[in-house]
């Protein structure tokens, strides 16, 4: 509930800034002030009806409301943030007009003008942002890691995170996204948390299970915890993952895969109790001259990973901030908001996700799996 009502408190805080610019706009225009007025009233209404009376609505009905408020937030969003900005110009212009005084004269036809301009540009902005999100893109990676690996000469991973499923991004996109992993032929695929992004019962509704049992390569399909497996619910999604998905979730615990290589896989970093890498490591005696892949979802102390041997470190969480200028926010906050780095002898891989908490855009972004195609040395020692 608390996050329904940071998302409440968010959009109507975005509303009343743009609200009461239209308003002012259209002064003298009684008629389309109460067609303008009606309309944020109805759309905050329909907002409220999906937030909180989801769990009695369809499905359809739920993601409807949900799509509508989501792309609502986003719209509004860069509409405060330019005309903040604009507000601001014609400030400086009215007292020294280096815009020409025909502006700063013509204040309505000039508000007018911004108004229209700022939508088109917005809804323009939007329409590549959907698209983006709807048609993910495959990063591919080369790593060499100079370890021998039992038998095996090379691996192909397939690493995806974030994919949300719930509501919003529903079995449409699991299916989409499951065919896109089995179009690049993994020897094993690795999920790096958010599998479900808050509820289980859509997933459940829209069985979607079939489109995870789909997922049969060699190696199997394993994956870590990420903060959204704990937003309600959370033993009942992680065993639903487990025992339905056929998705072994690794927590807290390492697994030898074929005698060849280790997984370990990390419960996020909301569990106070999660264990240190280290411990996890010594507790199950890993043979650290096999190779060593570590799934932990959130990307914010990648010298652990290093300092412990690991040979790979697969990340998520953070969505590349999935719409700009957000992006440039996760780039402050963490040391690889996205993409490859090697630290030491640790290759890193933080991903964008393929799926969306939220607003269905990409702005600035893209949504994405990585196949990572593996070498080992396999030279005697």
């Amino acid at each position: 509930m608390t996050v329904y009502f940071y998302a409440l408190f968010v959009h109507l805080s975005l509303n009343v800034y743009i609200f009461l610019k239209g308003i002012r706009l259209l002064e003298k225009k009684k008629v389309w002030q109460t067609i303008f007025a009606s309309f944020f009233i109805l759309e905050f209404a329909l907002y409220l009806t999906g937030l909180y009376f989801h769990p009695i609505l369809a499905d359809g009905i739920t993601r409807f409301l949900w799509l509508m408020g989501s792309s609502w937030m986003v719209f509004i969003f860069y509409m405060t943030l330019l005309w903040i900005n604009i507000d601001l110009l014609l400030y400086i212009n009215n007292r020294k007009p280096f815009l020409g005084k025909h502006i700063s004269e013509n204040p309505k036809t000039t508000g007018a003008f911004f108004f229209m301009a700022t939508t088109l540009s917005i809804v323009t902005i939007m329409y590549m942002g959907s698209y983006r999100f709807r048609n993910p893109t495959v990063t591919h990676l080369e790593l060499n890691i100079d370890k021998k690996a039992g038998e095996m000469s090379s691996l192909r991973i397939v690493a995806v995170s974030d994919l949300h499923l719930g509501y919003l991004i529903n079995k449409k996109y699991a299916k989409r996204y499951t065919d896109l992993i089995i179009e690049q032929n993994p020897d094993i695929v690795l999920f790096v948390g958010d599998i479900i992004d808050a509820e289980l019962s859509p997933i459940i509704k829209q069985n979607m299970k079939e489109d995870f049992l789909r997922l049969n390569p060699a190696l199997g399909v394993y994956s870590c915890t990420g903060n959204h497996e704990y937003r309600y619910e959370a033993d009942y999604k992680i065993n639903w993952i487990n025992d339905q998905a056929n998705i072994k979730m690794i927590r807290d615990s390492a697994v030898l895969i074929d005698s060849s290589f280790y997984v370990i896989g990390r419960e996020d970093w909301v569990i106070p109790q999660r264990k240190a890498l280290k411990t996890i490591m010594d507790e199950q005696s890993l043979n650290v001259t096999l190779p060593i892949i570590v799934l932990n979802h959130t990307p914010n102390n990648l010298d652990e990973e290093m300092e412990n041997g690991a040979d790979i470190a697969l990340y998520g969480h953070t969505h590349d901030g999935q719409i700009f200028p957000f992006n440039i926010l996760t780039r402050l906050v963490f040391e690889v908001s996205y993409g490859y780095k090697k630290k030491e002898d640790t290759h890193i891989y933080v991903s964008s996700g393929i799926g969306l908490s939220g607003p269905q855009y990409r702005i600035g972004t893209k949504s994405e799996i990585a196949v990572i195609d593996v070498t080992f040395n396999n030279n005697e020692l």
